[in-house]
């Protein structure tokens, strides 16, 4: 099988760096994803612990937003807020997170994420302060360190970006990924595709549409993409409509030729932490009833106030 050099072009984390190091290639690295996500995410769709006070979808959706949004604030890469979210992702559908708590949840996966991926680390009450919260130190740390046991000490886990880099690196088109950064963003905010279908159909689903945009003969490199990762092409054509409807939902171009050699960085600082992103609400649950708005407390990512961790 031929090797190819995979390149990833944003943030470098640990992980990834080793196995460049080490001559893994994209095949490879792409293969230890798709068991690694085989054997994390056995069950789909996926699933929030219900109970009164507990945080619902809407709730999960904001907090993407706000992780998505606080990391373009502080210069992340798109690599950091899809492991953000991924992390965040597993501790929501793995134990009962009360909704006071959840955007400690969200801030703490934002940090382990940031360590992972990033070449330095920098001390809680800057990395606090930029993001303007009023968490103190100690909170950020107890929660992290909850988050990791949820984790079981592993947190560099499959997710969106990963997957995106490693399919594109397939087709030596890696230079494709930053036009569709705000498309992403849009992906991992919504959960409605997020817990029907896996990161990698996710993925490939994703790259198909960006092929389809650059090659009218996209079906032969998307179908043999589809062998490698054992996906039927029937689950990537139901996840394609989804995502160009979200996409559409949301005013976003669909990708082209134009779109793929267009600068769009002074499009993503348009959107900074205070904008969050917007969802579809239409197809999840209700707000919580009055009856429960005691015991839940959902800070606004604006004026965070420190809750116990």
């Amino acid at each position: 099988m031929r090797r190819t050099k995979f390149r990833l072009t944003s943030g470098s984390s640990a992980a990834a760096g080793k196995l460049m190091q080490d001559g893994i290639s994209s095949t490879q690295l792409l293969q230890m994803l798709l068991q690694r996500e085989k054997l994390l995410y056995q069950n789909y769709p996926l699933s929030l612990a219900q109970g009164e006070g507990m945080i619902g979808w809407r709730e999960r959706n904001r907090e993407c937003a706000w992780m998505c949004a606080a990391a373009r604030r502080i210069g992340l890469e798109m690599d950091a807020a899809s492991l953000a979210v991924s992390i965040f992702d597993r501790v929501v559908t793995s134990v009962r997170i009360p909704g006071k708590y959840v955007n400690c949840v969200a801030v703490g996966s934002l940090s382990i994420a940031k360590k992972l991926c990033e070449d330095h680390e920098e001390d809680a009450p800057v990395f606090l302060g930029r993001l303007r919260l009023e968490y103190s130190a100690q909170e950020l740390k107890r929660m992290e360190l909850k988050i990791l046991q949820v984790l079981g000490w592993d947190a560099h886990l499959p997710n969106l970006n990963r997957f995106v880099e490693c399919l594109l690196s397939e087709l030596e088109a890696t230079f494709l990924l930053p036009s569709i950064k705000k498309h992403m963003d849009f992906l991992l905010c919504d959960s409605t595709l997020t817990s029907n279908f896996r990161w990698s159909v996710l993925a490939l689903s994703t790259v198909s549409l960006l092929v389809e945009a650059t090659n009218k003969h996209w079906q032969y490199p998307i179908n043999s993409l589809a062998r490698l990762c054992k996906i039927p092409m029937s689950e990537v054509n139901r996840c394609r409509v989804k995502i160009s409807n979200l996409w559409s939902r949301h005013m976003l171009p669909m990708p082209s030729t134009f779109h793929m050699l267009a600068d769009l960085d002074d499009q993503d600082s348009d959107m900074d932490v205070d904008s969050p992103l917007t969802y579809d609400q239409s197809t999840h649950p209700p707000a919580p009833s009055s009856e429960a708005s005691e015991y839940i407390t959902s800070p606004v990512p604006r004026a965070l106030q420190p809750t116990p961790c």
